[in-house]
């Protein structure tokens, strides 16, 4: 989330993602009599399809009823039972193609979109064949000759014809399936200079602090009013049309942001100290009423699933499993305690190919963690150890012993966990999410003055961090180890955190000034040293603003750039923007201003 004016660092928030294109479609079954048959839907065998059936354009958002507020600092667990359903509430951060047979002719499973997030194709609708070049619609009938003999000459036989459209079929099949498989999941983005789409009205007074957040088709923009409470506006993204605008029922002297979730908007207020009760409010996304309301901690953190947030609450020493639609607690778990006594803990959550692969926030993480299968988390305890929890159920999965200090560098990613051992020297360890078994040793640094820093996941089975020599910045390494194939490095001077684009690598640095190097797989600078910061719109395409973001309104000239693209797009100038409280998504960017918020248009079509 961005910040309010007065604290200069953004809270790590969530927004939409860019997800890959439906699959293609494939023929079906030809039919009895020669005829071929009509395209299969979407979710349908080939052959078994009626015509001209519909495809799904996937789920909707639901809206429940809003709720009871709950008390300023209701326990979890005891929230109304009259609350309706709510989305995830915020917090502070973070085919394959099976062989085809004749019998059964699979086709490559599409990909659902997710209905919370822009720019995601649905397969069409399947229409009506027409036939293939040289088959025939439909073959007269023929009668069989005396005794039940063959046909007559030059009458094809009704077998062949069944043959030869089933033959078609599998080469339809496979052709669909190579071009699912070799597609670019996420291709260039046309960018184009920017446009103003629209310019929502904030208060009648200067804002002391204004938020934004965009998913899917919604932006949400929030600002501070006079008697400390948050106004939340709610408008459609495409065209700034207003279609909410509600006042929360609590104030607050600082506020820590706002944002979008599937069916919510979350609220946050701010915190003076890490023990410091603070408000979490979550809003109606079809209404803006206040579903619930909850008073964590300055320093807790919550996670989010599409029906859970899970509250690492420090204060209480234990993880709780909140319930979305009414805040209500499903399950909790004390953290666990070394010999001492210690209670410190370190909650990270699992990535996914899908969240990682949209949109992210200027700290790298995903803006929508809840996209993709499976909502879990992995736990670093004061003793050392690591279990792995479900989120929704709050089952221990696995756990294992004497993996990682909660000061380590600990990454989980798909189906790996990536730890480093810091101590004298370092290795780079991977295991198995799967089992948590014996790991596998990634790297070891070479003597013991280098120290990690940065630690990222960057493609399938890969780990990426930046290591340090003997505290020489200007000798920072990328370090780049794959298992089973060994690791590569170069160098990234006065790096100091890394960004993963899919394989691409943006290496960030804000000394001696903000600057970013985009690297490819294998090292080579992509786009080397440009000023300001860049963010992750997919992962194929980055957003580059020339200067650091900022509290102040000041103009923020704006790029885009594909990875395998030549040179940045170069889109012209935010206007007298609070840079620092803009969000984006793949198409549109969205900022607070003095009196006023502002949407642009940066990609796509009008």
């Amino acid at each position: 989330m961005p910040r309010p004016q007065s604290r200069p660092a953004p809270v790590a928030a969530g927004a939409p993602g860019h997800a890959p294109a439906a699959a293609p479609g494939a023929p079906g079954h030809a039919a009895p009599h020669g005829t071929p048959g009509q395209p299969a839907t979407p979710h349908q065998r080939p052959g078994h399809t009626p015509a001209g059936a519909p495809a799904s354009a996937g789920d909707a958002a639901a809206h429940g009823t809003p709720g009871q507020p709950a008390t300023p600092h209701q326990t979890p667990g005891h929230a109304p039972a009259t609350h309706g359903s709510a989305g995830d509430a915020a917090g502070v951060a973070d085919p394959a193609a099976k062989t085809a047979t004749a019998a059964t002719l699979p086709r490559p499973a599409p990909t659902r979109p997710d209905p919370y997030l822009p720019g995601q194709a649905v397969s069409p609708a399947a229409g009506t064949g027409a036939g293939w070049a040289g088959v025939p619609r439909s073959a007269p009938p023929v009668s069989p000759a005396p005794g039940g003999g063959p046909t007559g000459p030059g009458r094809p036989r009704r077998g062949l014809w069944i043959a030869l459209g089933a033959g078609l079929a599998v080469v339809g099949v496979l052709a669909a399936t190579v071009l699912w498989l070799t597609r670019d999941r996420y291709p260039a983005l046309e960018f184009r200079t920017l446009g103003v789409v629209a310019t929502p009205k904030a208060g009648a007074e200067r804002a002391a602090a204004v938020f934004t957040s965009v998913l899917g088709d919604r932006a949400y923009l929030a600002h501070q009013l006079a008697d400390d409470r948050l106004e939340v506006v709610a408008v459609d993204a495409g065209s700034g049309d207003e279609l909410w605008r509600k006042a929360t029922p609590v104030g607050a002297q600082r506020w820590a942001g706002i944002r979008a979730l599937p069916g919510g908007v979350a609220v946050l207020a701010d915190a003076s100290g890490d023990s410091t009760p603070r408000d979490l409010l979550v809003l109606d996304a079809g209404s803006g009423d206040q579903r619930w309301r909850l008073a964590v901690h300055g320093d807790d953190d919550l996670h989010y699933t599409r029906d859970t947030v899970v509250w690492v609450d420090r204060t209480g020493d234990r993880l709780v499993g909140l319930r979305m639609r009414d805040g209500h607690e499903t399950w909790r778990r004390d953290s666990p305690r070394d010999e001492y006594g210690s209670n410190r803990t370190r909650v990270v959550r699992v990535g996914t190919p899908e969240a990682w692969g949209g949109v992210g926030f200027v700290t790298g993480a995903p803006t929508a963690p809840w996209l993709g299968t499976g909502g879990r988390l992995v736990q670093v305890g004061a003793d050392r150890s690591v279990r792995l929890i479900d989120m929704d159920s709050g089952e221990v999965l696995r756990s294992r012993p004497n993996v990682a200090d909660v000061d380590d560098l600990v990454v989980a990613h798909a189906d790996r966990l990536y730890v480093t051992e810091n101590e004298r020297g370092y290795r780079l360890l991977g295991y198995d999410l799967a089992s948590l078994g014996e790991p596998d040793v990634l790297y070891t640094a070479p003597d013991d003055g280098r120290r990690p820093q940065s630690l990222v996941a960057c493609g399938e089975h890969r780990a990426c961090l930046l290591e340090v020599p003997d505290g020489e910045t200007a000798r920072t390494e990328v370090v780049a180890a794959t298992e089973g194939k060994g690791s590569r490095h170069w160098p990234a001077p006065e790096a100091d955190g890394l960004v993963p684009v899919g394989e691409h690598l943006l290496a960030r640095r804000d000394s001696p000034q903000y600057a970013v190097t985009l690297f490819d797989a294998d090292g080579r600078a992509v786009l080397a040293d440009r000023d300001g910061v860049a963010v992750r719109l997919d992962a194929g395409n980055v957003l580059l603003f020339a200067e650091p973001l900022s509290t102040a309104e000041d103009d923020r000239s704006l790029a885009g750039m594909a990875v395998g693209g030549k040179a940045p797009f170069e889109m012209g100038e935010l206007k007298d923007v609070r840079s620092e409280s803009c969000s984006w998504n793949a198409s549109m960017i969205a900022c607070g201003r003095e009196q006023d918020f502002v949407l642009y248009r940066f990609a796509g079509d009008d």
